[in-house]
C-alpha cells in the first residue's frame, strides 16, 4: 500500500477552521488544504475566497513529504 497520501504529509491542514466553510460540492469527505502550494480562489455562492488547494485525506500526491 502506498502511503503517500494527503494524511500522512507535512503539508496537509485539516485543522484550519475554515476547512469547514468548504462546499460540499467539491465531493471531499475529509476534506482540507495542501498547504504545499500558492493559494487560489475558490467560488462560494457569488464570491470567490483565496484559499489553499482543497483536498482530501486519502489523495495521492507525488510531491508527499512526511512528517518528521
Amino acid at each position: 500500500m502506498v502511503s503517500h497520501r494527503c494524511r500522512n504529509c507535512i503539508w496537509w491542514d485539516s485543522q484550519h477552521p475554515s476547512v469547514a466553510h468548504i462546499p460540499i460540492e467539491l465531493y471531499k469527505s475529509n476534506p482540507g488544504f495542501c498547504r504545499r502550494r500558492k493559494s487560489g480562489a475558490l467560488l462560494i455562492g457569488r464570491y470567490y475566497y483565496g484559499v489553499h488547494p482543497v483536498m482530501d485525506a486519502e489523495e495521492f500526491c507525488g510531491e508527499f513529504k512526511g512528517n518528521k
